[in-house]
C-alpha cells in the first residue's frame, strides 16, 4: 500500500474524518484534485502527487502535505513531520476534549 494511503487513513482515524482519495486516471477526479491543488494546494503545470488536503463543510480546503512520487522516502519525511507536527497535536486534543 503507499505511503500516503496508509497514513492518509491513518491521519483521518486520528482527526475521526473520513478519508477519501482522487484518482486523477478519471476524468470527474481530475477535475477536483485540479481544483483542490489550483485553489488551495501546491499547483504547477504539472503538480507533485500525492497532495493530502483536509475539505471543510463551508467548501474550503487545508493543504497538508505535498509528497513526491519520484522519491518515497522524502514523502515519508513529510508525513512523519505532519504526524508529530505540534499543529496536529494541539488538534487532536481539541478533538478528544
Amino acid at each position: 500500500m503507499p505511503i500516503s494511503i496508509k497514513n492518509g487513513q491513518r491521519l483521518a482515524r486520528r482527526l475521526l474524518v473520513p478519508f477519501r482519495t482522487l484518482d486523477i486516471e478519471r476524468r470527474k477526479e481530475l477535475v477536483l484534485a485540479d481544483r483542490l491543488v489550483r485553489e488551495f494546494g501546491d499547483d504547477s503545470v504539472d503538480y507533485l502527487i500525492p497532495q493530502v488536503f483536509l475539505e471543510w463543510t463551508d467548501g474550503s480546503a487545508q493543504h497538508l502535505l505535498t509528497g513526491f512520487s519520484e522519491d518515497p522516502t522524502r514523502t515519508a519525511r513529510a508525513w512523519k513531520d505532519l504526524l508529530s507536527s505540534d499543529w496536529l497535536c494541539r488538534g487532536l486534543r481539541g478533538v478528544r476534549a
